[in-house]
């Protein structure tokens, strides 16, 4: 796994903006990493929150729409799921706060 800490300092600003972009994709699914990851690409800590999100969140689409089609079992397990994106995505936005990269413990990298 690579260094977890940015090639250089973060501004507030940043460290806000990744904050905000990780806190959203709980409510707003792929759609803050998106805009993100197509908008920021100047500003190397929020583009890589956003990048994190958007893999984070295609990996939960794609789970959901699995589980989704699996009764009982496969609604618990999502059901599940949703409190991981939960508190998965608390733990980045702190982690984002203090200037810290994060990466999701289990998100497929889909975007590079």
């Amino acid at each position: 796994m690579s260094d977890l800490t940015p090639s250089t300092i973060p501004s507030q600003d940043s460290r806000n903006v990744a904050v905000l972009v990780y806190l959203l994709t709980i409510f707003f699914s792929v759609i803050p990493g998106l805009v993100i990851y197509v908008l920021k690409k100047d500003d190397e800590f929020i583009f890589d929150a956003g990048k994190e999100a958007l893999n984070w969140s295609i990996t939960l689409m794609l789970a959901s729409l699995i589980l989704g089609l699996i009764p009982l079992l496969g609604w618990l397990i999502l059901g599940i799921l949703w409190i991981c994106n939960v508190v998965c995505s608390i733990l980045a936005a702190l982690n984002a706060s203090k200037g810290l990269l994060y990466r999701y413990p289990f998100a497929l990298r889909l975007i590079a």
